[in-house]
């Protein structure tokens, strides 16, 4: 196929995907820390799962994932691990932004009724070492960062061809009438988790009492309002910790937390370390 041709039929002419970093996790660091649930808004994700198996959540839905598979986390999608899940595996993420495919969001990859795992089959050592590769060379972005790009760029148009060709496209569940209440509950929380909340400001400011919304919302999303709040916020956390310089303090802050004492000892109880210890084990996963 010539590239120029699938470029021009499939993204938008004027936007250039543009690579913007790469993790491992490893299996010693997978095992004992999850990542919880969280989001970025302006770049997308592709997970990719070196070795080893797990359950990974995307959207609220989980998906067994294994050696071989990667998974698309779109810009704004919720996605990440359940700490209560037992997981023991090596991967790689690389994140993009500036991608514009036709008849898509910006910095998505799939649309919302397309399971976001994609198993590489055949392709899995060699799409594990790009991966592996993306990951040694962006710690030279300030000389490599357009390679980076390239070989970025690579990988997401593979990763959209393996999603076209796949024989059947499993499609999500449509979602019940009777978990309109819970979505829109959810919805309230994610816009409103950094800020000082409660089931009684939720149930107030949505007109819905408290028991029945925090029924509803347990039976749909597997953990209570409040426990929700918790975890999104610890996840945006992890994020800040690996991906930025702020203190600990701004973080806190930034989140909601009501001191610092209050982020390390959430950080600790899901987490399984201090917010400190967990930035430098990250730090400390190099090659």
């Amino acid at each position: 196929m010539n590239s120029n041709h699938f470029l021009s039929t499939h993204l938008h002419s004027d936007k250039i995907p543009q690579f913007c970093g790469s993790h491992l996790i490893t299996e010693d660091h997978s095992a004992k820390h999850a990542v919880l649930p969280h989001t970025h808004e302006d770049f997308l994700e592709l997970y990719y799962v070196y070795s080893g198996e797990g359950r990974y959540m995307v959207n609220n839905h989980f998906y067994d994932v294994k050696e071989g598979d990667i998974v698309i986390c779109n810009a704004g999608v919720l996605h990440g691990e359940d700490p209560s899940e037992s997981r023991r595996s090596r991967s790689y993420s690389v994140a993009i932004s500036n991608v514009c495919f036709l008849g898509l969001s910006e910095n998505q990859l799939c649309d919302a009724e397309t399971v976001p795992v994609i198993s590489c089959g055949m392709l899995t050592p060699q799409i594990g070492e790009l991966f592996h590769l993306i990951y040694l060379l962006s710690y030279d972005t300030k000389n490599l960062h357009e390679t980076c790009n390239g070989l970025s760029l690579s990988l997401l148009l593979l990763t959209y061809e393996m999603i076209l060709s796949r024989s059947r496209h499993a499609v999500i569940r449509p979602r019940s009438s009777s978990s309109a209440t819970a979505d829109r509950v959810q919805q309230y929380l994610d816009a409103h988790y950094r800020e000082p909340i409660t089931l009684a400001v939720v149930s107030k400011s949505l007109h819905i009492n408290p028991y029945y919304l925090s029924h509803v919302f347990k039976n749909e999303f597997g953990v209570p309002p409040m426990q929700y709040v918790m975890k999104r916020r610890i996840g945006e956390a992890q994020g800040l910790l690996a991906d930025s310089t702020a203190s600990i303090g701004d973080i806190a802050d930034h989140l909601g937390f009501s001191s610092i004492c209050h982020l390390n000892t959430m950080f600790n109880k899901y987490v399984g370390m201090p917010p400190g210890k967990y930035r430098q084990s990250r730090k400390n996963m190099q090659e």
